[in-house]
């Protein structure tokens, strides 16, 4: 294995052959007196990191140049983590982000300052299996590093989890649990009730307005010609059907998209199911 690139001396770009593959390899010391076209100590060796997407490969070379090297040790334990304990079909972008934000979560953490998320309690309700992954990080972190980070720490990083499994921006996935919580919010005031979060058909129902949130942000819409639901919650439903109503006039005020017949009435059908455990 020979050295390609230098960054610091315990991170290098090192290839296999002339035509080989670009990879980062990290260990202490790894080049120490070294220089590009030295050959690697392969007992130094301790990490090795080859990614497919060389896009990425390229930003995480300008990310661990800035950083500790063990942030991305963890990271990639993290996402060895999260690929055996959980179905997740996850991107290469996660170890840029988890990196990046575990260098920024462990330097606040250090100096005691206190990083609020205003979308903890959604995150922990919406994304459970994302959370869970999460708490798992944070137990890396800790054996790692000797630091416990907070459950706002834990929150981002499940949303950094969300975005990889989405394959979607940080931005839109706010915007999609801002309007999960605003539709959950209407439904509560115009039926004058509290909705069971521990119920199963409340799950089914935040599970429908997440990915309907995800159509709505990614320019999607139901295909169906199937307006079955839709005309029957209007004719047998019509209280329930004027909440879909009000959901849609949000929709479009907030986000400038009409919602489809068939979107109203999938939304009919699992309100329906919500409200009848009360």
């Amino acid at each position: 294995m020979e050295i390609k690139r230098i960054y610091n001396n315990n991170v290098v770009v090192a290839v296999n052959g002339a035509d080989g593959p670009e990879m980062i390899a990290i260990g202490k010391g790894l080049a120490f007196q070294k220089k590009p076209g030295d050959s690697i100590e392969q007992e130094k060796v301790e990490k090795i990191f080859t990614l497919e997407d060389s896009g990425v490969m390229t930003r995480l070379e300008k990310l661990v140049k800035d950083i500790p090297s063990v942030y991305l040790s963890i990271s990639e334990e993290v996402v060895e983590m999260i690929r055996r304990d959980s179905d997740l079909k996850i991107s290469e972008d996660l170890y840029i982000t988890l990196t990046d934000h575990i260098s920024m979560s462990l330097e606040r953490e250090k100096n005691h300052v206190i990083c609020e998320n205003p979308l903890l309690l959604e995150i922990r309700q919406f994304y459970k299996e994302e959370f869970m992954l999460a708490r798992k990080a944070g137990e890396i972190i800790w054996k790692k590093m000797g630091i416990r980070i907070s459950e706002e720490e834990m929150g981002f990083i499940a949303l950094h989890i969300v975005n990889a499994s989405m394959d979607q921006r940080a931005s839109c996935t706010i915007q999609s649990i801002q309007m999960v919580r605003d539709i959950l919010q209407i439904v509560s005031e115009y039926f004058d009730v509290n909705l069971d979060e521990t119920s199963i058909p409340y799950d089914r129902f935040v599970r429908h307005l997440q990915f309907f949130a995800r159509r709505v942000l990614g320019e999607g819409s139901v295909q169906s010609a199937d307006e079955f639901l839709f005309t029957l919650g209007r004719s047998q439903y019509p209280v329930v059907y004027g909440c879909a109503e009000k959901i849609g006039d949000y929709v479009q005020k907030t986000y400038h998209k009409d919602m489809t017949n068939a979107e109203k009435g999938f939304l009919v059908y699992h309100m329906i199911n919500t409200l009848s455990v009360h």
